[in-house]
């Protein structure tokens, strides 16, 4: 865990926006889903699917509003 907060402090320094990093964090439940799916075997019910479609979208509509 402290490395992966190290990396993550170094991406907060050296980019110019640390919303567009902080956002990233955002796409961590897709990770964990696809290891426990196909490392651990467990299956993905179509609720956990729903919240992370919404996690998505929730993401894609602060992208599109913030290009209008």
């Amino acid at each position: 865990m402290g490395f992966t907060f190290v990396l993550w402090l170094s991406a907060m320094k050296l980019t110019s926006s640390t919303a567009r990093i902080a956002n990233l964090i955002f796409l961590s439940p897709l990770l964990s889903l696809g290891l426990i799916h196909f490392i651990v075997g467990e299956p993905i019910l179509p609720s956990t699917l729903i919240g992370l479609g919404l996690i998505l979208g929730g993401l894609l509509l602060q992208k599109l509003g913030k290009t209008h």
